[in-house]
């Protein structure tokens, strides 16, 4: 997998040795016309559970690991070479999840989310739907996508 620019994602070729070695996995569930990257570790603790939805791409050597609930990817996905799922994640349709980027937790990334290179969404953090997180920013919070009305408080 390569990458073109900081936070967009070229899928890996189709690997049927891989796809196959991840279907024997217990707790491991995988969509049809997903692409799985070389080195690609899939694991799901016992009482927890992994699921990559429909054509998502998984890039070279990326780690998704469920414990504590259900780590879930959405159909049409990108997931970088070399990034880090671990926890209760959910990432939403048609998200990418850049080169070197780590999602801890329970973070939650909504459908067409970004998270760039080298990027980390902390347990708590709530990337809205649409939104972008940029290069080495560092996320624990509620992130609205850019244009998103912003709620203005009174001091009366």
């Amino acid at each position: 997998m390569e990458t073109v620019g900081a936070d967009a994602v070229v899928p890996p070729r189709a690997s049927r040795l891989a796809l196959w070695r991840a279907r024997l996995r217990p707790r491991v569930r995988v969509g049809p016309g997903t692409r799985l990257g070389r080195r690609t570790v899939l694991r799901a603790e016992r009482g927890a559970r992994l699921v990559v939805g429909a054509g998502a791409a998984i890039g070279d050597g990326a780690r998704l690991e469920a414990s504590g609930g259900e780590l879930s990817v959405g159909a049409g996905s990108a997931l970088g070479d070399r990034c880090v799922l671990s926890g209760a994640v959910t990432v939403g349709r048609e998200c990418v999840v850049g080169d070197w980027a780590r999602v801890e937790g329970a973070a939650v990334l909504e459908d067409r989310a970004r998270l760039a290179a080298h990027a980390v969404a902390l347990s708590g953090a709530r990337v809205r739907r649409g939104a972008v997180i940029g290069s080495y920013e560092v996320v624990d919070g509620a992130v609205e996508p850019p244009g998103a009305p912003v709620e203005r408080r009174s001091s009366a």
